[in-house]
């Protein structure tokens, strides 16, 4: 079995990189970005079975880097991550094109497991 790929995607370094040592150390293969527009090259350079994606970020927020990735690559799974309470229009914009999911900061491990294992 080969492992589930994700590219976590967040501006906080330190919670990019406890996250990142944490899905390591649960045998994912994690690729990184700091931006919505980092999150876009990377993921058209490896398409990783799952997206993790802050949504307040500089350069590029969470909400348009989703709409990009969507309309470039439609079978994308991608999950927000936020400590904040979500209810706008931009997020249901986002569920009516496919968001597969949502992460509450910080986010329970195992939660995130059966996110990742229902990807298939």
């Amino acid at each position: 079995m080969t492992n589930s790929s994700i590219l976590l995607v967040d501006d906080d370094i330190q919670f990019l990189e406890a996250t990142e040592y944490m899905l390591k150390y649960e045998n994912y293969d994690v690729i990184t970005a700091k931006n919505g527009e980092e999150a876009i090259k990377k993921y058209s350079e490896s398409s990783p079975d799952i997206v993790l994606m802050d949504l307040k970020m500089p350069v590029m927020n969470g909400y348009d880097a989703f709409f990009k990735i969507k309309k470039q690559h439609p079978d994308a799974k991608i999950v927000f991550t936020s400590a904040y309470a979500i209810n706008n229009e931009e997020f249901a914009k986002a569920k009516k094109s496919g968001l597969y999911g949502l992460l509450t900061k910080p986010f329970d491990l195992n939660e995130l497991n059966s996110l990742v294992e229902s990807k298939n």
